[in-house]
Parts: structure tokens; C-alpha cells; sequence
């Protein structure tokens, strides 16, 4: 091999991690803006709130900073097999996180309307639904981080536990809303910031799904089935 090739693979390596590790880290910032925008609502700090929706932007231009460094590792390099899923897959992640990030500042924009009224009590039965939705988020980018499929998939079978989570916490929302009350629009609020967690939920699955293409290059995504060494 001359000077020049290993320059190149050199080159490329590094292009791989570099990807690899800014995906990481907006993993690390989408798991921080949504803890920000529920601590927020639940201890009623407008500050946290501000917080995770200003930290946003960081979130998009790690996207597209992600994006740039995934299209020129696939025209300069023109990646194979597993190196070439690990780029796709890193690019997909990064839209699903700052789909996530949204959700976070949904949620926050929310929850600085419901801590303008006094308090109510019953704003912590979201912890509950927010715990289901943050555990699979946090274990979707572990398994991206460690490209362990064996963790994403558990992840897409808590898809079960997160429906039936939200269903109950919503559904205790909607039937305060039955009943004239001054708090009417508190509970309105709540019954979105349910709907924004589930989503959470939901793109953490996709992410999973990712994880589980990048290790097997088997797409599992709209109920296809996984692979026999992963059932």
C-alpha cells in the first residue's frame, strides 16, 4: 500500500468517528432538553424551560452539520457494507433526534404556560409517562452508541408499555376537562405535552429500528420481522 493510500484510509477512519461522535453527542443534547422541559414543568422553573428551548439550536446544526459530514464520506469515500450503514444509519439518528429536540421545546413552551397559573397536583402524573418515554430514548442512543441491537430491541418492545402509559395518564387529562373547572386550560396543556412524550417514544423506536439496520442490514421498520438471531 503507498503513503497515499494509508493517507486516505487515515482520512476516512477519522471521517467515520467524527460522525459517529457529533451524532453522540446530540444524542447527549436531546436527552438534555427533554429532561430540561420536563424538570421545568414539574418544579415550575421557567429558567429550565427557556433552557431547552434556546438549546434547540444547537440541536439543528449538529443535524445538518451531521448531514455535511455524512454526504462527503459518501462521495469521497464511497464507504461499503458496514461502514456505508453506520453513515446512513448516523444520518437518520440525527433527524430523529432533532425531531426529538422539537418535542422538547414543545413541551417547554407548554409547561411556561401552566406554571403562569398556581399549582395543580396533578401535573405530576406525567412523571410517569415522561420516565417510559426518557428510558427508551436513553437506551435507543445507548445502542447507537454501542451498536448493541440486542438494547434496541428492547427498546421496540416497550412500544406496548408506552402506548398503554400514555393512553392512561391522556385519558386522565381529558375526563378533567369533562368537568368545569378554572383550570381548564392547565389540563388542555397537559393533554399535548402527553401526546409530545409519546411521540419521544416513538422516535426513539425509529432510532432502535436504525440500530438494528446499521448491525444486521435488516430493515425492520413498519412491523417487519427481526432477524432469527435477535428473537
Amino acid at each position: 500500500m503507498s503513503p497515499h493510500q494509508g493517507h486516505i484510509l487515515t482520512n476516512f477512519d477519522e471521517a467515520l468517528s467524527q460522525i459517529r461522535d457529533v451524532t453522540i453527542g446530540m444524542g447527549s443534547g436531546a436527552q438534555r432538553n427533554l429532561n430540561n422541559a420536563i424538570r421545568g414543568l414539574i418544579q415550575r422553573d421557567k429558567s429550565l424551560c427557556n433552557t431547552a428551548i434556546a438549546d434547540d439550536d444547537d440541536e439543528d446544526r449538529l443535524e445538518v452539520e451531521i448531514d455535511h459530514l455524512g454526504m462527503k464520506i459518501l462521495t469521497k469515500y464511497r464507504p461499503m457494507a458496514s461502514d456505508l450503514r453506520m453513515v446512513i444509519t448516523s444520518m437518520k439518528v440525527a433527524s430523529h433526534l432533532e425531531r426529538i429536540s422539537d418535542q422538547a421545546v414543545s413541551i417547554a413552551k407548554r409547561s411556561r404556560k401552566v406554571i403562569k397559573s398556581p399549582e395543580i397536583k396533578e401535573v405530576l402524573r406525567i412523571e410517569g409517562l415522561y420516565k417510559v418515554a426518557s428510558d427508551m430514548l436513553s437506551n435507543s442512543v445507548t445502542a447507537y452508541v454501542d451498536s448493541n441491537s440486542e438494547l434496541a430491541v428492547t427498546v421496540i418492545e416497550g412500544e406496548k408499555a408506552l402506548k398503554k402509559c400514555h393512553k392512561t395518564t391522556s385519558r386522565f387529562f381529558a375526563k378533567a376537562l369533562e368537568v368545569e373547572s378554572e383550570y381548564y386550560r392547565n389540563y388542555l396543556d397537559l393533554v399535548f405535552i402527553c401526546r409530545w412524550l409519546e411521540r419521544v417514544g416513538d422516535l426513539a423506536i425509529n432510532i432502535a429500528e436504525e440500530v438494528v439496520f446499521e448491525d444486521t442490514s435488516t430493515d425492520i421498520r413498519h412491523g417487519r420481522e427481526l432477524p432469527p438471531e435477535l428473537l
